[in-house]
């Protein structure tokens, strides 16, 4: 099943950091959102990411293509 996935505004309230990489071979721990869905309310969401700066601060490296779309 496709996770549901909301975007938080703080690092603390995310249960991932979520990293935008460039190649499908630099992707990392990828499939827990890979092909989800984006929802509107916090309550709704399986998982919630926050999207850092860089690589070494992130629990998943992923292609923008591969994330969850709204």
């Amino acid at each position: 099943m496709p996770a549901k996935v909301f975007m938080v505004d703080y690092a603390s309230q995310a249960d991932y950091k979520v990293f935008f990489v460039d190649y499908s071979s630099q992707e990392k721990n990828e499939a827990i959102i890979a092909n989800g869905k984006l929802v509107k309310y916090a309550s709704q969401a399986d998982c919630k990411v926050f999207i850092v700066d860089y690589a070494s601060q992130a629990d998943i490296q992923i292609m923008r293509k591969n994330f969850p779309k709204g």
